[in-house]
């Protein structure tokens, strides 16, 4: 046995371990209390609450008229949490044939250690019923929102499309991804210890805020004249590719813009990249002679000719600064300088910019903005190419952009800059956005759809000198096939030859043309490029012009403009 005073010193020392652990367990059970009290309260909330995402309606995007372009519909989607299956196999096999899905690969998924596995996104609601019918433990429906484009193709360019969360990927749905996306809201679900759900009047909820919408220049019908006319071109000529826009000249609105190939927005996944990309803005292109009537401009504005002045284009044959030239469109011999544009001679073309010379030719071009983008609201615009004037041949790159080359341009650029003729001598930053729109209907803001960006030719050039020589092209000259009884049409043909190895190609051409109607009061100006056209022909004129006249046609039908020559022979 122990001495007393040894079972004394060991008591006394079983007492302080004591007294210690208790002082250390009410100091551990005052930080839980007082400084962890927070931490642990969520998580016995997270054990008893569970948090429900409700998915915020996406925004619509409209046309100027208030037509759904886009919209998103509530749609079911399967998933499952596997703790609470059973029998996995029989789960995965039911649901293959139910949802057309791999069944081995159902299994693999439905092994991983997860709560939450999505089966299949946005499904049929036959589908729906089907694997609602069996009511299979573990596997669950979520309502969400599925992007769908009602008109399919039309206008896919401009509107893009969406991934399966509906996060915008191109076009409008990605450029105004912030304002159409809206907030999610939750509600918390209580459940009890088996991880039951338990339905109370009190649940938390945080409701979502819907996206806005965003309303277009776009005229649905205008688009869709377009889109048929430029198909019926793409299937006559087989080219490349082709494209059309249709502008407001007085406002630089766009009222149509579409590409071939197109594609549906629907199933974007299935169609090639190359026809996803909006060539409007993503592709650059010499413009051959639609360049001409900006180049004849500026001279006019140098007061360095006048209309009516004469220069001899040598018959169709001519050589500048050791270059040989040629006229495609016949051998002439004495033009006036309306003549020149309206019958598209290179060689005066040629005469013309050499009087200008490169510095005031290039400080001239400057002030239509080439070679930079246009600001348009759509993603992937380029530039185009405008070459500084030090890299400037001193012979032959006057010759060259006289006749538009050496420059290349987007067909949104092109028209813009187009469009400083017919509406008075402004270049207008072009519009794709009329304005956004609050989820309950209201404009929350106008934009503002005339934006000069600075005047680029005086208003007598543009209106009584240009405007005359550009109805002169279609009613005399190399724009025939654009004339229309109905309306006075002023326009210019074009047609580039393309490069290939470093020289120019005889067998790779963009035909174009691009003109405005009714000629004294414009209400549309249109291009229409055809890149690399087949079967026999590829000249502007041919190819292009026929394609313009019909849009303008319908669509001045469309708004209700008056036939003025229509109106002039009733009388």
């Amino acid at each position: 046995m122990l001495p007393l005073k040894k079972h004394k010193f060991w008591a006394n020392i079983i007492g302080v371990l004591l007294i210690m652990a208790f002082i250390t367990l009410a100091v551990h059970l005052g930080r839980i209390q007082l400084t962890d009290h927070e931490k642990y309260v969520k998580l016995a909330k997270a054990q008893q609450c569970k948090k429900i995402e409700l998915p915020a309606r996406r925004g619509s995007i409209l046309d100027r008229n208030g037509i759904k372009l886009a919209e998103s519909l509530q749609v079911g989607s399967v998933y499952v949490d596997p703790a609470e299956i059973e029998d996995i196999s029989t789960v995965a096999y039911q649901l293959s044939k139910l949802l057309k899905l791999n069944s081995s690969k159902l299994v693999k998924l439905l092994n991983k250690n997860k709560r939450f596995i999505w089966i299949k996104r946005k499904v049929s609601d036959e589908e729906l019923n089907s694997v609602a019918k069996l009511s299979l433990k573990g596997v669950y429906v979520k309502y969400e929102y599925h992007r769908f484009y009602p008109s399919q193709q039309l206008a896919s360019h401009i509107l893009g499309f969406t991934d399966v969360d509906e996060k915008g990927l191109e076009g409008v749905e990605l450029s105004f991804d912030s304002v159409l996306s809206g907030e999610p809201g939750y509600k918390l679900i209580n459940r009890d210890a088996l991880q039951r759900q338990i339905i109370t009047p009190d649940a938390e909820v945080q409701m979502p805020k819907h996206g806005d919408h965003v309303m277009l220049t776009i005229d649905a019908n205008i688009q869709r004249f377009t889109e048929e006319e430029l198909e019926i071109a793409y299937k006559k000529w087989t080219p490349t590719s082709a494209t059309a826009i249709v502008m407001d000249p007085m406002t630089g609105e766009v009222l149509a813009m579409c590409n071939y190939p197109t594609y549906d927005p629907n199933h974007f996944k299935k169609y090639p990249t190359g026809s996803r990309r909006n060539l409007a803005i993503a592709d650059c292109y010499e413009p051959g002679s639609i360049m001409k009537p900006i180049i004849v401009s500026g001279i006019f504005e140098q007061g360095l000719v006048k209309p009516d002045d004469v220069l001899f284009c040598n018959n169709g044959v001519c050589e500048l600064e050791g270059r040989i030239l040629h006229d495609t469109h016949g051998g002439h011999g004495n033009l006036t300088v309306s003549e020149i544009v309206a019958y598209s001679s290179n060689i005066g073309m040629a005469k013309l910019g050499m009087l200008m010379g490169n510095e005031k030719m290039y400080r001239y071009l400057e002030q239509f903005n080439f070679g930079e983008r246009t600001g348009i609201e759509l993603p992937g615009e380029i530039g185009g190419i405008f070459r500084p004037l030090k890299q400037w041949s001193r012979k032959y790159s006057l010759i060259s952009i006289s006749i538009g080359h050496e420059i290349a341009v987007t067909p949104l650029q092109f028209t813009t800059s187009f469009c400083s003729i017919p509406n008075g001598g402004l270049l207008l930053k072009p519009t794709i956005i009329k304005s956004p729109i609050n989820n309950d209907g209201k404009t929350k803001e106008e934009f503002q759809s005339l934006q000069p960006v600075r005047r680029v030719i005086s208003s007598n050039i543009a209106r009584n000198i240009m405007n005359p020589i550009l109805v002169k092209v279609v009613t005399e000259g190399t724009g025939k096939n654009a004339n229309l009884l109905e309306y006075d049409v002023a326009g210019k043909t074009g047609t580039s030859q393309k490069t290939s190895g470093g020289r120019f190609s005889h067998e790779k051409f963009v035909g174009s043309f691009i003109a405005y109607a009714p000629a004294e009061y414009p209400r549309v100006c249109v291009l229409v490029m055809i890149n690399e056209p087949q079967n026999g022909a590829y000249y502007g004129g041919t190819v292009a012009a026929p394609v313009v006249r019909e849009i303008i046609r319908r669509s001045l039908l469309y708004l209700g403009v008056e036939p003025s020559k229509f109106q002039i022979a009733m009388q």
